[in-house]
């Protein structure tokens, strides 16, 4: 195997961007299949068992329509596919939509798949597109073409065919990682790709198998990793292997099997953006085919930039205390490993502090936003996108986040005080008694730690049945309990104050979400 150099983006991709400009693309509905737009865009498609496909034409043009010129001007046969695309993105009204072009004819400014994201609950409607801009000039990641796109659909499916196209708005072009986007890149199209489903880089020999295995299941193994690259698993498996071998050193782990600066950079990009859904999901892992080394590639930043703090809203209700900077990503055993070495700690804050002074500082954030304004505001201003959007909530949180990254910086600093997050086990009954478990918390600073014990009758702890505080051990067994449903905890404290909860979240009947909380039932 050969040594892998450092992951280099091909700017020469992006040489024909121009933030601030939008594109128009005519999509129209051939009628006579299985199903019909009516189909694509119904609630049945926010199930997981129901994915309607229509054919239709794709073109571009002008906001005049179809062009002379322009990519499949005249054409009246179909050449793509058009579904809803994302999984969350299916709940809104205003969908998501994927294009499948037809690989038998020439692709469109170089994409044979073209994903449009409507982005409805995020008012600023550019925080996806902020994200790869700033990407396409960070070192060591690569980042996605992006566009604003205007589309029109005319749809002929129904049972009175439409005779106009309809205006559905503003969205954003996000390329697909694939092989197209490899070979842009200089990168291996033969090499391996997979995007993170749920994966936490837990080994799970008994789910994730060679593809030669007798008892390989191709649909378990896609649970946790899509694969989007070659079949044979044996090099992602000989990473996990390392990855949970706890008698080898984490720094050998990385230098063995990842790229360091990639690695870094993606961990800093995402904590300054404040992407909080990178832990487990919303990445890709790539490798080339002729070394060991694995790349993480980005994917999906539409919950950056404060997205869950909009309106005012406080991040407390939405988020988890854990959510900020190293504790979010604790739970997944390659990052907690590595974080335990204070000397990546502070690899991690250099990084941070290098991008911060260098590349994503305010007057850039300001720059992007100002591009993108004139033609954004023109959208939410106008139907259909205001009709989800009042323009007061536009302009305040548009530019509400052009300080985001140096905040989250601060908290990022605040939150390595606190004690990292722990995960609460089922209780048993052993002789007699109920026995409680927890796992070890961590503290970055070597900090004491202690554990306030407490069960409630209510997930809010508003009456306190047991505590016990101050525990130093990760277990406690107590005297039976009256039949009935009950909720406990366990807070982790160190002597300096700071404080954490567990990963665990309760959610009542109401949806209300109470965390580093769980259930019990005694009979």
């Amino acid at each position: 195997m050969l040594v892998s150099p450092d992951l280099v983006d091909n700017q020469d991709v992006y040489r024909n961007d121009e933030d601030g400009s939008i594109l128009f693309l005519y999509v129209t509905v051939k009628g006579g299949g299985r199903y019909t737009l009516a189909d694509v865009k119904s609630d049945l498609c926010r199930r997981d068992d129901f994915e309607a496909v229509v054919n239709v034409v794709f073109q571009e043009g002008t906001s005049e329509g179809p062009v002379a010129g322009y990519f499949g001007f005249g054409l009246n046969d179909v050449n793509a596919t058009i579904e809803i695309r994302g999984a969350s993105v299916r709940l809104p009204r205003q969908k998501s939509f994927k294009i499948r072009l037809n690989r038998r004819m020439s692709p469109w400014n170089e994409l044979w798949t073209v994903n449009l994201n409507k982005h409805p609950t995020d008012l600023t409607r550019v925080r996806n597109k902020l994200s790869f801009d700033y990407m396409e000039i960070i070192p060591h990641i690569t980042s996605l073409r992006t566009q604003f796109i205007n589309l029109f659909i005319k749809d002929l499916s129904g049972d009175v065919p439409a005779v106009d196209f309809v205006d559905y708005g503003l969205f954003t072009l996000v390329e697909q990682p694939n092989r197209l986007f490899l070979r842009s890149r200089g990168l291996c199209v033969d090499g391996h790709l997979y995007k993170a489903e749920f994966f936490e880089f837990h080994r799970f020999p008994d789910k994730l198998k060679n593809s030669n295995d007798l008892n390989y299941d191709r649909d378990v193994f896609e649970r946790f990793l899509d694969i989007r690259g070659r079949d044979d698993h044996s090099k992602l498996l000989s990473m996990l292997d390392d990855v949970n071998d706890y008698n080898l050193c984490i720094n050998k782990v990385i230098e063995r099997h990842f790229n360091r600066k990639n690695y870094l950079t993606w961990l800093a990009v995402n904590i300054l953006f404040d992407s909080v859904d990178t832990l487990s999901q919303d990445f890709f892992l790539y490798s080339p085919s002729d070394c060991n080394t694995w790349f993480f590639l980005p994917w999906d930043y539409d919950g950056a930039w404060g997205f869950q703090e909009q309106l005012g809203r406080a991040r407390s209700a939405y988020l988890a205390p854990w959510q900020r900077g190293i504790s979010n990503y604790w739970g997944v055993v390659l990052h907690r490993r590595f974080f335990q070495d204070p000397d990546n700690v502070q690899a991690l804050v250099d990084k941070m502090e290098l991008l911060l002074d260098t590349i994503i500082t305010v007057e850039r954030t300001t720059s992007f936003l100002n591009s993108y304004h004139p033609l954004v505001s023109q959208f939410v201003n106008s139907l259909p996108d205001s009709s989800r959007l009042r323009v007061e909530d536009f302009e305040t949180e548009f530019w509400r986040i052009v300080n985001k990254p140096e905040k989250n910086f601060v908290e990022f600093i605040k939150a390595m005080e606190n004690p990292m997050p722990i995960f609460l086990g089922i209780p048993y009954d052993r002789e007699g008694k109920l026995v409680f478990r927890w796992s070890e918390s961590f503290d970055l600073q070597n900090d004491a730690i202690f554990y306030d014990f407490q069960i409630s009758d209510s997930p809010r702890f508003a009456n306190i049945v047991i505590e016990h505080i101050g525990l130093v051990g990760t277990e406690i067994s107590i005297n039976p309990l009256p039949a009935g449903n009950y909720f406990w905890r366990v807070v982790v404290r160190d002597d300096q104050g700071n404080q954490q909860t567990a990963f665990d979240i309760y959610q009542d009947e109401d949806n209300l979400r109470f965390f580093g909380v769980r259930t019990f039932i005694v009979d």
